[in-house]
């Protein structure tokens, strides 16, 4: 049998249009492993394969088809002294095996190639994601083949078969786009192309258990079409004609088609496809409000409900006002317990995403007020200001302009992010040469090459500025097709000139700009060294900080080996050490880092603040104050400032050093308010402690506690707190009095602040509109429950 495939197949590979198949798929596989990403038998490869192999390998199949067509007849002179095959099961079986070898064979030398370079020209571990291979590539492979013969023996002409062929992956892509523009869902599964489990930004992956039943499903498929093949074929004629069913052949496709149609009813349980319906009712919990309806996961706190509702009314009223209107329909919200449940139900872990053409988003939950949902509720209500099916802006109404996509949505929201506004940063990353080329971003091309978190700040930060200009009506105007000179009558590239006139005349002091570099170093996925394996070790890593040290001891130095451009692994191993007892190994790794980032004050602050703490805990007060004194004189971001201040403060008093150092060092929330709690019987107006305390309480959601102490933490005494911690006190005494219900606080508070800088004064003004606007819509604030009355 082996001889008689491989005779076929020698005699297929002769014809030149399956010798280009073959060399396509076998040679242009293997050239790919010189693109980023490419260069290990991981999920890309894994991809690209399964989608030539499933487009190209169906005709394959129609060739060999054809060929045992001709075999059949007496019609193939080099096949002439092979056996005629006398029964349809056998003649289909010897087709299916041609294909097949020829398919599979194509598959080894990507895989050969794509393992010989990762071991040979990277660190990268070859077989991080090697199971994505056999799964995506090799099913793809069988069901081309099984389609392609029946393609093959159907039609009278090859071209007809893989015209045919062409037809049937067509509309496997129909059952493939469908729950994902119609229903709730990211991922893909196609049985001919592969599987995408989701947006880029989930860099780490993982082989689940919905990859095995959907291919499972596809080698199911297969065997329904080899068996209906078997069924059909005529061969005398070597073609189809009237099914020949005997009670084995009823078993056999009974047992196929109940397995492909249990598969196919389960399909919202076991992941392979997702809809609205079995969404709302695993999930569980509905509310409606004047302009939403919200789904969230039954259990959530109905108190932390009610603050989302009030959240998303506030943002809805904010966003109507910046788009000078809003949607007539009632917009679907699905929050989720948490990025794994997020995952498992449409695709996207840690990515919060919209469908403006579904009036819908999908968001995590996450502390109040949440972060991502201004972003994610401009996409929907911007839909109307869109064009094409998806109601974003496209190129003809097809092609997507990401840049202004998310630009428009981060324009919109305008968020304020380590006390620097979005222009701000914008302007931090110029000067650090980081920036990306605002006229490719704009376009069809370059916001995918771009980092993300550059891509989305200098966007927001080129479109808010043309809002604040120009009008947002015009931004509205350009949001339909990104077209510039019609919006404005202007170029692009005029524009984008002065956006950067403007960003490069901001003030920023050195501190702000050192921030940007810390912010924006990394680079996007494609530029990074083993992108996908780092993520997964720097996941796994942080997982087994507090329970297995030694473990990501050796995680954290893999990644360092990896990417060894990357401070913060060795940072990790530091932190490793120290937990295993072994300080004075990572005070040595954290030496030999400052010397290495010394160029880069930002980064420098964050290595000599870990060496500040090894030095503490070796009781060295002295270093210790020497690197907490290094870290001020770097002007760090404002929460290592704030850290370093307070351990600076505390190296004089032995026993709040006691308290502060055992603050800082343990992961577990009550031990530390335990501790703070015994320190403050004793000095109870230390206002360190209180700081502390009522930042720590605020955090826990005890919004009226924390106004008692961060009200004694800033209350005047033989001892004041420095700036930086007081502008912090400030704003979570506002934040508290907020979440407490008491909005005359709120507007006392902040009608009373210094001048600490508009991205301040803009995030403390929003209180000050949120209980406006909840007087308004709400009758006032909301006012927690109380534990006992």
């Amino acid at each position: 049998m082996r001889q008689v495939l491989f005779t076929r197949a020698t005699s297929l590979l002769r014809r030149p249009a399956v010798l280009l198949v073959v060399g396509l798929v076998a040679l242009g596989g293997s050239a790919l492993v010189f693109l980023p990403l490419f260069g290990l038998p991981g999920f890309e490869l894994s991809l690209a394969l399964s989608i030539a192999v499933g487009t190209l390998g169906g005709g394959v199949g129609v060739a060999a088809a054809a060929q045992e067509r001709r075999v059949l007849r007496g019609e193939e002179p080099r096949l002439k002294d092979l056996p005629r095959p006398e029964r349809p099961g056998h003649a289909a079986a010897l087709a299916l095996g041609t294909a097949l070898l020829i398919n599979g064979a194509v598959l080894i030398p990507p895989f050969l190639s794509s393992t010989l370079f990762a071991l040979f020209s990277t660190e990268c571990d070859p077989f991080e994601l090697v199971g994505f291979y056999p799964l995506l590539t090799f099913p793809s492979a069988v069901l081309a083949s099984t389609a392609g013969v029946l393609c093959g023996f159907w039609a009278r002409k090859p071209g007809r078969g893989v015209l045919a062929y062409v037809g049937l992956v067509l509309l496997s892509g129909v059952h493939t786009a469908w729950p994902i523009v119609f229903g709730p869902q990211v991922y893909a599964f196609n049985h001919f192309l592969g599987h995408l489990p989701g947006p880029l930004y989930d860099e780490a992956l993982a082989i689940t258990p919905r990859v095995g039943w959907f291919r499972l499903e596809t080698l199911l498929l297969a065997g329904l079409l080899a068996l209906l093949t078997a069924l059909c074929l005529d061969v005398r004629e070597g073609r189809l004609s009237r099914p020949r069913l005997s009670l084995g052949a009823w078993v056999l496709l009974i047992l196929l088609v109940g397995g492909v149609a249990l598969l196919e009813g389960k399909a919202p349980s076991l992941g392979l496809r997702m809809t609205h319906e079995y969404l709302a009712d695993h999930l569980g919990g509905v509310r409606d409000t004047q302009h939403f309806r919200l789904h969230y996961a039954r259990g959530l706190d109905r108190e932390a409900m009610e603050r989302v509702v009030r959240d998303l009314e506030f943002r809805y009223q904010q966003l109507s006002t910046f788009l000078g209107g809003a949607p007539s329909e009632r917009i679907q919200v699905y929050l989720y317990r948490n990025d794994e449940e997020k995952q498992a139900l449409v695709g996207a872990g840690r990515t919060q995403f919209a469908k403006p053409w579904l009036s819908e988003l999908h968001i995590n939950d996450r502390p109040f007020p949440h972060t991502s949902l201004h972003h994610e509720l401009a996409h929907v209500m911007a839909a109307s200001a869109g064009s094409g099916p998806f109601r974003v802006t496209t190129r003809f109404g097809v092609w997507p302009l990401m840049g202004v996509i998310e630009g428009f949505a981060v324009a919109a929201d305008d968020p304020i992010q380590g006390d620097l506004t979005l222009h701000e940063w914008a302007a931090g990353m110029r000067r650090q040469k980081l920036a990306p080329d605002m006229r490719k971003l704009m376009g069809t091309e370059g916001f995918y090459q771009s980092a993300p978190a550059r891509a989305y700040t200098v966007a927001g930060s080129f479109l808010r500025y043309l809002a604040d200009t120009y009008g947002s009506e015009k931004v509205r105007v350009l949001y339909a097709h990104a077209d510039f000179q019609q919006a404005y009558g202007r170029s692009l590239d005029d524009l984008v000139t002065e956006w950067e006139r403007y960003l490069d005349t901001l003030p920023l002091d050195e501190a702000a700009i050192s921030r940007a570099f810390l912010r924006f170093r990394t680079g996007s996925l494609f530029t990074r060294t083993c992108a996908r394996e780092v993520a997964r070790i720097q996941k796994n890593a942080q997982d087994a900080l507090a329970t297995d040290p030694q473990e990501a001891l050796e995680l954290y130095r893999r990644a360092g080996q990896l990417q060894p451009e990357e401070p913060t692994y060795a940072m990790g191993q530091a932190l490793a050490l120290d937990q295993l007892d072994r300080t004075t190994e990572a005070a040595q790794i954290l030496s030999t880092l400052a010397t290495k980032v010394k160029e880069q004050p930002a980064l420098l602050a964050e290595v000599v603040m870990d060496q500040a703490d090894m030095a503490l805990r070796l009781q060295n007060l002295d270093e210790a104050r020497k690197y907490l004194e290094q870290v001020l004189s770097l002007a760090p971001s404002p929460e290592l400032t704030r850290s370093a201040q307070i351990k600076l403060a505390s190296l004089d008093s032995p026993s709040r050093l006691q308290t502060v150092e055992r603050f800082f060092r343990v992961r577990q929330e009550e031990v530390r308010l335990l501790y703070l709690a015994r320190a403050l019987q004793i000095a109870p107006k230390d206002p360190y402690f209180n700081y502390l305390i009522g930042r720590r309480l605020h955090q826990a959601g005890e919004a009226q506690l924390a106004v008692e102490y961060l009200t004694q933490a800033l209350t005047p005494g033989s001892e004041t707190l420095s700036e930086a911690i007081r502008k912090e006190g400030l704003r979570l005494l506002v934040e508290a009095s907020y979440l407490a219900g008491d909005c005359g606080a709120v507007r006392h508070e902040v009608g009373a602040l210094p001048d600490f800088g508009p991205a301040f004064k803009v995030s403390a003004l929003e209180w000050v509109a949120r209980c406006d606007f909840e007087d308004a819509a709400f009758h006032g604030p909301l006012v927690p429950r109380q534990a006992f009355r």
